[in-house]
């Protein structure tokens, strides 16, 4: 998109079609089929008693703490289907007792590696319950990408207790 693009377009039509594109593209509903489909054998091998519940979220950190050893060993592991579920997991929680949505960038920037990686945000519709206190962004939504969570959890340590993933979802309030 050219300078002279996004002089055309007022912040609202740049949001509303980046957050469509975000919402409907195959590389989500690829992403979100395959979580789906290994869910119910993720949750035997963990434990199974998944609720998707604000309370599971602790057995998400408590099982991110057991199996990961640092930064670099997520990294390593992130592709897997113990990492992927979780994080399609995490992001189910925040769907369900947020409201929130999945989204995904269609085309990743190599530039920016989190583009490549889904997130959950709250929809588009409630864009006016969430302002920048600076007054610089005009989407001030809260994001969050469940691996950047997992990251958190890692660079924390164990002595930070339980209710981290948890306390993320106050974000929406």
């Amino acid at each position: 998109m050219s300078d002279e693009d996004w002089d055309s377009e007022d912040e609202r039509d740049i949001t509303e079609r980046i957050d469509k594109a975000h919402a409907e593209n195959p590389r989500l509903t690829a992403w979100l089929a395959e979580q789906e489909g290994r869910f119910d054998d993720w949750g035997r091998r963990h434990g199974g008693g998944w609720d998707f519940g604000e309370r599971s979220l602790d057995r998400v950190e408590a099982l991110v703490r057991e199996h990961v050893t640092s930064v670099d060993d997520l990294f390593t592991r992130e592709h897997t289907p113990m990492i992927q579920v979780a994080c399609w997991y995490v992001g189910e929680v925040h769907n369900r007792t947020r409201g929130t949505q999945w989204r995904m960038a269609p085309r990743p920037a190599g530039s920016h590696p989190w583009s490549k990686r889904p997130y959950v945000t709250v929809p588009l519709a409630r864009l006016h319950e969430y302002r920048d206190p600076e007054g610089i962004d005009y989407d001030a939504r809260p994001r969050h990408h469940p691996l950047s969570s997992f990251l958190t959890l890692l660079r924390e340590g164990p002595t930070a207790g339980r209710g981290s993933l948890r306390s993320e979802l106050d974000d929406y309030a």
